[in-house]
Parts: structure tokens; C-alpha cells; sequence
């Protein structure tokens, strides 16, 4: 549910020296960046499309999906194609809202226990029912190590997975918990056949064989690489979500410019998550319509990481001066051409923007304590406070991707002119991966930059990703039992209110501590042809069945 992915390189449309002078500078409005559609939270989807399509050509963004399993890798491409084929449990609306799926219904009876009732009426594609046994193989996949499940870390605090009827399931906690019941709305939650995944073992997910689910899609063809084309499930068990094209191929381009002319010249009719390269030529395109979403319009956060706590990061004054020191409103308009905003939690606006009134203020009283301007000068007596002046500080990045390069550039910057010493390390991709999984790999860096997001937007979640034990992106070991009661009670917490108090309470900690410093939210990019609409203009497109409801105008 929490995901640090190698992401598609977001090209940089200004150079450092620009940035310098961005100091003081906020980000773009919607008018600044020209014939775009500037859309607000309150504004989740494209028109509702009026009638249906014989195909559909979409960006599946930088490369293509490394297996058709649902559970096999949480990132980009797979999570934006797969909640097509693979419906998950219940569905996230556009405004990240829960609603029956395969369950028709669910509630929890109390703290610990979660009940699914089936809706009888749901098939696989094959035609075959989806029985109760089919959603607890598919949930315990995620606690099986041989599988591997990219979402394991969801289920941490689930102890049983069991049949409690014909058509129900119960998850049972070791503790209280009030947030699992997200997952269910994610890939973390989808359901596939049991006898046709165990049938097939190792092989499943595989592009030659496929994989067999209850979405509104089914894959028609992938060769692997270049192209993966979807077809209308013509036994899709519920008329009112079937889908409105009948084939949606999917193309995956990895150079910027490649991708806006294909956008811009009709190859390709949409996309989301653009690099914010394209922005410049897709405002002007004459075929379609940019929309470039409002502050908090995503739960994606780019954030400098902790490796470790040794070394020149080992004296928390030193993150603190770091971050202190950071022109977040700079990089956020010039390296993004002001489709990102500056981010002083990493469980920024786009986590909160769709809670209750009571929690939202909460959170925004909370974050605005936060938000500062940069200050060099207290932040170079930070370091000489912490003995720290002249030390040296590595920073790792990926290579590949321009957006960090430049990044960890603007770092250099800005610790060699605090007091620090600086050394940025660019990585080739596998070896940048292995900074996630291999303890190893982060042992020669104090630090490293990353994409980072939430498919759904609950800030309790993204903070015990990374800053409670057993946290899956806990990648430095930190822990603080004040943070760990304040989120453990929030996780227990039913009303959303009091749960934003507890959050605030560990956020408050975790701005001093910084195991991990934010940097900027990016803003939601997306492109649609003239010819198209119903796509989501939220993050939300993420592991759930949007492409059912595109068609045309």
C-alpha cells in the first residue's frame, strides 16, 4: 500500500541556475500554465462518457508490466492496467471513496474483525463463480512468502483469513485496526481464480499464460515489451460497471519527448502521471485537453531518505538543517514546471484533503506549523552545532531518471552551502533498486532520494510505512515508542477526527526526527483526446477498473 518505485524520469524544463532565483517564487496557477483544465478535488472525473468505443490507445507509462499477477509488483504500469483485468474486493471511486464490488457489502462488528458478504452474482471470466474459497486463497496470497506479494506488508496485523459463510469472509486482527479495510479497495484486495492460479504455479501471471479474475477486462494479447492490448469481458457479472470500449491497447514509452508527440499527434488518445516535459507541448496540443490537478490532487511524495542513522546524518540537527535549508517552492517550480508544490510532511495535503471536516482540520492545522521558508543561516549553525561542518554526506540516486538527477544537484547545493560536504552518487536502475530490499546496497550511502506513493489517501498508513518497526519502508531502523502509540491508536481509531489527532501527534515527532525529509507533492497530469472521456482526475486510477468508464464525448 506504500510503494517506492522506480518511476518513469520526469524531465527537467529549467536549469540550476534558474532555480536560484526561484527562492521566493510559489508554483504556477492553472492560468500560468496556459490552454489546460486546472481541476480541484472537488472536480474527480472527465465528463461521463455518452457512448462506447471500438478501441482505446493509452500511455501505460515507462515500461511494461513485469508480470500480469496483481500481487507481483506494485508500480506504475501495473497498477494502472491491472485493476482492470483483477478487480479487487470492493472498488475506490474517483474521490478515493469504498463501494461494493465482489462484496456487496461489509462491516466490522468490532474492532478486530472485518466481515465480507459475496455478491452472489460475481464470475470470473471463464464464467466460473467467485466462492468464498476464491477470496481467501486470494487474500492469503499476500502472507505467502513464495509468492511474494508487493502488498504483504498490508496484512501484518491480519491473523486469519477464513470462510465464515457460503459467500462471506472475516479477517481477523492481531490488534485494532480501522484502515485495513482501504487495501481491500486496492490490488492489495484483488481476487483471482484459485484453481486456475494453482493449476498453473509459477507460470501464473506470466504473459503467455495469463491470469483469470472478475474485472471488466480480460488480456487479449502482451508481447512482454512493447504492447499489452485488453478486451471487454463479455461475462463481466455487472451490467452497471461493464465497460464502454471494446479494446484498450496500451503502449509503454520511456523517452519524454517520444511520449508528448504521440499524445499530441492522436497514437496516443490519453495518459496519466505525465512527466512535467510534456507539459509545455501538450497545453497547446490541438486534439485534446491537458488537466493539471490543484495542491493535495495526489498521494505521491518525493522525499530524501535516511539510509542509515551513522555517518554524517547521525546527529538529527544535521537532517534538520538539511531540510531546513531545502527551496522546496523553487524545486517545485522549476523542475516541475510548477505541477508539484513544496512538501513539509511527507503525509502532505493530498492525504487529507478528502477527510471530514473534523480531520481535515486537524491535519491542516497540523502541516501549517510546518511549512517554512528556507533558512540557510540558522541551518549552517545547525550544522556547526552538531560538529558536523565539512563532513561529508553521500546521497544516492537513480541515473536514469533526470527529475533525481537534478534533484540531488540542488542537494549538493544546498548542503555545500550550509556547511556539509556533499558527495551525490548516481545509480544505474538495479542497482538503485536494491537500495529498497537489500540492506546491503544501503550500507555505502547516508542517503537516498525517492518517488514515493499511497494508492489511497490515509496519512496513518503512509507514516507506519516507514517510521513504525515493522514497517516495510522502515529501511533505517528507526524507532520512537511515541511514534509508535500515536499511529498504533489512530490504526485502532473508527472516527476519522480523533484518528487525524493521533497522526498529528506522530507527524509531530517525525518533523523533528526526520528518518525521511519531504520535498515536493506532485500534481496530477492527465491527458485526453478530444475523442475520449470519463477518465479520473485523481490518483485513484491506481489498481482499480477506471478504464470501463472511458468512452466517447
Amino acid at each position: 500500500m506504500h510503494r517506492s518505485a522506480r518511476r518513469f524520469p520526469l524531465a527537467v524544463l529549467s536549469t540550476l541556475s534558474l532555480l536560484a532565483t526561484a527562492c521566493s517564487v510559489g508554483a504556477h496557477t492553472g492560468s500560468s500554465l496556459g490552454a489546460t483544465s486546472n481541476f480541484s478535488r472537488s472536480q474527480v472525473t472527465t465528463a461521463p462518457a455518452k457512448a462506447g468505443l471500438a478501441s482505446l490507445s493509452w500511455w501505460g507509462d515507462y515500461r511494461a508490466p513485469y508480470s500480469l499477477d496483481p500481487l507481483k509488483t506494485a508500480d506504475y504500469p501495473e497498477e494502472t492496467i491491472l485493476g482492470n483485468v483483477c478487480e479487487p474486493l470492493l472498488r475506490t471511486a474517483a474521490d478515493y471513496s469504498l463501494h461494493p464490488g465482489i462484496a456487496k457489502a461489509w462491516h466490522q462488528p468490532d474492532a478486530t474483525h472485518l466481515v465480507l458478504d459475496l455478491d452472489p452474482r460475481v464470475k470470473f471470466s471463464d464464467g466460473r463463480p467467485v466462492t468464498a474459497d476464491d477470496v481467501v486463497y486470494s487474500l492469503k496470497r499476500n502472507q505467502d512468502p513464495a509468492v511474494a506479494s508487493n502488498y504483504a506488508d498490508s496484512y501484518t496485523d491480519v491473523s486469519s483469513i477464513e470462510a465464515s459463510g457460503a459467500s462471506q469472509v472475516t479477517v481477523s486482527f492481531t490488534r485494532p485496526n480501522y484502515v485495513f479495510v482501504h487495501d481491500l479497495g486496492i490490488l492489495a484486495g484483488a481476487v483471482v481464480e484459485k484453481s486456475f492460479a494453482a493449476k498453473h504455479g509459477q507460470d501464473f501471471g506470466t504473459a503467455a499464460t495469463g491470469v483469470m479474475c472478475a474485472g471488466p477486462y480480460t488480456v487479449a494479447s502482451f508481447d512482454g515489451t512493447n504492447s499489452l492490448v485488453l478486451k471487454r469481458n463479455p461475462a463481466y457479472w455487472d451490467p452497471s460497471h461493464a465497460g464502454k470500449t471494446d479494446a484498450v491497447t496500451f503502449k509503454f514509452i520511456a523517452d519524454p519527448a517520444a511520449l508528448a508527440n504521440a499524445l499530441s499527434s492522436g497514437s496516443l488518445q490519453g495518459g496519466f502521471d505525465l512527466p512535467a516535459s510534456a507539459i509545455a507541448q501538450l497545453r497547446t496540443a490541438k486534439n485534446g485537453k491537458l488537466y493539471v490537478g490543484a495542491e493535495g490532487s495526489t498521494t505521491q511524495n518525493i522525499d530524501l531518505v535516511a539510509a542509515r542513522f551513522s555517518g554524517g546524518l547521525a546527529d538529527a540537527r544535521v537532517r534538520q538543517a538539511l531540510s531546513l535549508a531545502i527551496d522546496r517552492k523553487g524545486i517545485a517550480k522549476t523542475l516541475f514546471d510548477g505541477a508539484a508544490d513544496p512538501l513539509y510532511a511527507v503525509a502532505g495535503p493530498g492525504f487529507w484533503a478528502d477527510e471530514p471536516a473534523a480531520a481535515r482540520t486537524a491535519y491542516s492545522a497540523a502541516y501549517g506549523k510546518l511549512s517554512t521558508d528556507p533558512d540557510p543561516a540558522k541551518a549552517s549553525r545547525l550544522v556547526k552545532q552538531a560538529g558536523a561542518t565539512g563532513k561529508q554526506i553521500t546521497l544516492a540516486y537513480a541515473a536514469g531518471s533526470l527529475s533525481s538527477t537534478q534533484i540531488a544537484q540542488v542537494l549538493q547545493r544546498t548542503g555545500d552551502g550550509i556547511g556539509l560536504k556533499m558527495k551525490i552518487v548516481g545509480l544505474p536502475d538495479q542497482q538503485y533498486g536494491s537500495l529498497f530490499t537489500d540492506p546491503k546496497a544501503r550500507a555505502g550511502y547516508d542517503s537516498f532520494l525517492t518517488i514515493n506513493y499511497l494508492e489511497f489517501p490515509e496519512a496513518a498508513s503512509m507514516y507506519a510505512s516507514y517510521a513504525t518497526k515493522s514497517g516495510a519502508q522502515n529501511f533505517n531502523g528507526y524507532s520512537d515508542p511515541r511514534v509508535e502509540q500515536a499511529l498504533a491508536q489512530a490504526q485502532g481509531t473508527q472516527d476519522r477526527g480523533r484518528r487525524a489527532d493521533y497522526v498529528a501527534q506522530a507527524q509531530q515527532v517525525l518533523a523533528t526526527s526526520l528518518p525521511w525529509i519531504p520535498i515536493v507533492q506532485p500534481r496530477a497530469l492527465l491527458f485526453q483526446n478530444d475523442k475520449v472521456t470519463g477518465a479520473p482526475l485523481t490518483f485513484s486510477y491506481m489498481s482499480n477498473a477506471w478504464a470501463a468508464s472511458v468512452g466517447a464525448p
